[in-house]
């Protein structure tokens, strides 16, 4: 496996003449007059009658604020109108996301299909792809257990947690979302206060009420600890995702770098290991995967997707070989942005190309 593109330096700024250094001077000192100036507008907002007298209404909002967020998600699991508001605010966000209402009925992209799958599908199955402690059987019972990242341990209470006995470095997360995630990588990390108060604020909440997705409805939620990874020679794990349509492969996309960052690089191929455009509008990495291990991604990707419309395979390239991060039937939440948008209508027809079985997503 090729190593990943070292990230860019920085080059210091060369050295600016009198007149460069006088015109950056005086634009600082502009900014600085700016500043000073936006200042004492503010504190004599705060300091008017005006937002004084409308104090108690500042304060009432604050207060019902949290009532009206928890009424919501009430009503959300409320029978015959919970379904509608979701299904009303998911669409209106496909709209403004996408500048289009999605057509449903039937779905015809890629992006269509997943908000139809949302909406819609009730497989029991969707349920295990979710919960990250439910699924490593999931994943035993089709490719073994070589694939499986070791678990440290799982808590229904954060106060459960024997911090000392956790091998540093780990990773914390829950099992009923998606994204909240703590390494641990020193001694210096393990803050246990902090982290208990991070896990408890995980624990309160039922992803669902966030994400609107039926898979992460009513998950037990559990606490898990897992080594921190590696790639091989000790270097930043390389992920590899894998699109699977009817359990046949259809993209490999290697992602390197931290995600967020400035270093985030992606690079796509299909299924024969060709080289195809980009999906996002990320930089193109120059990593590549050895034939070999290549074709045993795609094979394991396969396997875990047979029977399933769509499913993305999450691989984390480790040393000690791949390691199957998630499987992710709400791939984007109906919201990613394809750099190149033939790919929405291209896997829209793959989705489409086989009919589910019924009871199947």
């Amino acid at each position: 496996m090729a190593a990943p593109r070292p990230p860019p330096t920085v080059s210091p700024v060369a050295a600016s003449g009198p007149d460069e250094a006088e015109d950056a001077g005086a634009e600082l000192a502009r900014l600085r007059r700016e500043l000073a100036a936006l200042q004492a507008r503010h504190q004599g907002v705060l300091g008017s009658s005006s937002w004084r007298l409308t104090a108690p209404l500042r304060d009432l909002a604050r207060w019902l604020a949290p009532l009206c967020a928890s009424g919501l998600r009430w009503l959300r699991r409320a029978p015959v109108i919970g379904p509608w508001l979701i299904r009303s605010a998911l669409v209106r966000r496909h709209a403004r996301i996408h500048g289009v209402a999605p057509r449903l009925d039937p779905p015809i992209t890629f992006n269509e299909h997943i908000l139809h799958r949302i909406l819609f599908d009730r497989d029991p199955r969707l349920k295990v792809l979710n919960d990250k402690l439910a699924v490593r059987d999931f994943i035993r019972a089709r490719v073994g257990e070589d694939y499986v990242v070791p678990l440290l341990g799982s808590w229904s209470d954060p106060a459960l947690v024997a911090w000392d006995r956790l091998p540093v470095p780990f990773v914390l997360k829950p099992n009923h979302s998606s994204g909240p995630i703590a390494y641990v990588r020193t001694e210096a990390e393990l803050d246990r206060a902090r982290l208990t108060a991070l896990a408890r604020g995980w624990l309160a909440e039922d992803y669902f009420d966030t994400s609107m997705e039926w898979g992460y409805r009513n998950l037990p939620r559990r606490l898990l600890a897992e080594p921190l990874m590696r790639g091989p020679d000790g270097a930043a794990l390389i992920e590899a995702q894998v699109f699977t349509f009817h359990g046949r492969a259809a993209m490999l996309r290697v992602l390197v770098g931290l995600k967020g960052s400035d270093e985030r690089r992606e690079v796509c191929f299909d299924a024969r290991g060709v080289l195809v455009p980009q999906t996002t509008s990320l930089l193109q990495s120059e990593v590549r995967i050895e034939p070999e291990l290549f074709d045993r991604l795609i094979a394991l990707a396969e396997t875990l997707g047979a029977g399933f419309s769509h499913l993305r395979v999450d691989f984390n390239l480790t040393a000690d070989g791949p390691m199957i991060g998630e499987l992710t039937p709400y791939t984007g939440g109906s919201t990613h942005h394809w750099r190149h948008p033939e790919w929405n209508g291209v896997f829209g027809r793959m989705w489409a190309e086989q009919a589910p079985q019924p009871g199947r997503p």
